[in-house]
């Protein structure tokens, strides 16, 4: 059985879309075939949101108490996998589809611990779990959801007996098209901007986009439109609340960021992860602050029109990419141009060596929050030392 989309098509997420309707479709109506399913990639909460999707679409409400079974790690083993398909429970037996689902299975886990040589693992794979796939019992499908790197061999016997889907890590400019996946997938509408708002609210976090969607859902009900003043009353957004802290504090506006930082803390939002966003903001300021000196962003296109910023970014050597950081949240050119432009402006107000003073700052905050002072007393003056760096010695250019 071909891939359901090769891994290199699913590096882009619209890719993924289209073949993962075609893939519902088909367990919507029980035409899938051969009746094993492998989702596999390193972002486990899309995984598994896929393997979720598949189970709702095979089983009605009604059955889905009773026609499931789960296995997941050690627990998932030959043996396991054996006993689910041959060997059904009485209440299986009467169900008319059943949904056996592995998570992480042991058995391919241990493929990959033991040292064998190659022959001998084919050997040894081909006598057990591979055999068994081979003759899943009609009206029986096998999800496997697998998050830990799968080996060439491994993927060459799943393929023949398996449906594969690969599954990769969201980009910033995928999160349009899989928020209006989620919409659909909720049967409401979005519009575009309604859809930006989400993301400049929630960010790029898979999981938390598709609870505010579902919670939108709740909402709005079947069929309902969700405008953005809808998203903006019902998605609170920690992220945007810090980014308005930070640009009082890029304005040295003491009341403004204390007020700000007040609101946060009445709301109860933990300050360790205020503090982990605000050092998140000053490094992507410093990241931006680097671009500029280095002169690979010219000040002139900072107010371009869309496309010609763009440009731009893509223009920066690959060389220099390399030296960003490898974490896509860290790294301030995995993020979308408009939020790229405001810290370039944003760094323009700073030198380089305000910017490290503050992340100075901001380690020394942190480790005061571990000697048991009041930690939002400890955010309050740093908030407010933030602001006097303006007043230091010197400007960005």
């Amino acid at each position: 059985m071909p891939y359901l989309l090769f891994p290199q098509e699913a590096q882009f997420f619209r890719n993924v879309r289209k073949a993962l309707a075609q893939l519902y479709q088909n367990a919507r109506y029980g035409t899938l075939k051969p009746p094993v399913v492998v989702v596999f990639g390193d972002d486990e909460f899309l995984v598994q949101r896929v393997i979720q999707r598949l189970t709702d679409l095979l089983l009605p409400m009604e059955e889905r108490q009773t026609a499931i079974t789960i296995f997941e790690g050690n627990n998932a083993t030959d043996a396991d996998l054996a006993q689910a398909l041959f060997e059904p429970t009485f209440g299986f037996q009467l169900a008319k589809r059943r949904v056996v689902i592995f998570k992480s299975p042991a058995f391919l886990k241990g493929q990959r611990r033991k040292e064998k040589t190659r022959r001998e693992q084919e050997k040894q794979t081909d006598a057990v779990w591979h055999q068994y796939l081979q003759r899943v019992p009609e009206g029986t499908y096998v999800l496997i959801a697998v998050t830990e790197p799968l080996t060439n061999a491994q993927l060459n016997l799943l393929n023949e007996v398996a449906i594969l889907v690969p599954i990769s890590k969201l980009r910033w400019q995928d999160l349009p098209e899989f928020v209006q996946m989620l919409a659909e997938q909720a049967t409401i509408h979005m519009d575009k901007a309604a859809i930006q708002e989400m993301i400049d609210r929630v960010g790029n976090d898979a999981r938390q986009l598709a609870t505010e969607v579902e919670k939108l859902a709740m909402y709005i009900g079947v069929d309902g439109r969700i405008t953005v003043d809808i998203v903006k009353e019902l998605v609170p957004s920690l992220a945007m609340d810090v980014f308005s802290l930070m640009n009082a504090v890029v304005d040295g506006n003491a009341k403004k960021a204390l007020a700000t930082l007040d609101g946060l803390l009445q709301r109860k939002e933990s300050p360790i992860l205020v503090l982990y966003l605000l050092a998140r903001q000053f490094r992507f300021l410093l990241q931006a602050r680097l671009l500029l000196d280095a002169k690979l962003i010219s000040p002139a296109l900072l107010h371009a029109r869309a496309d010609a910023f763009k440009q731009q970014l893509e223009r920066i050597p690959e060389e220099v990419k390399q030296r960003f950081p490898y974490d896509q949240r860290l790294n301030l050119l995995k993020q979308s141009p408009s939020v790229i432009r405001n810290f370039l402006l944003q760094a323009r107000n700073f030198s380089r060596e305000q910017i490290v003073k503050a992340l100075k700052l901001i380690l020394d905050t942190d480790v005061g929050f571990k000697t048991g002072v009041d930690q939002s007393q400890q955010l309050a003056l740093l908030v407010l030392n933030l602001c006097r760096l303006k007043s230091g010695d010197g400007k960005g250019a």
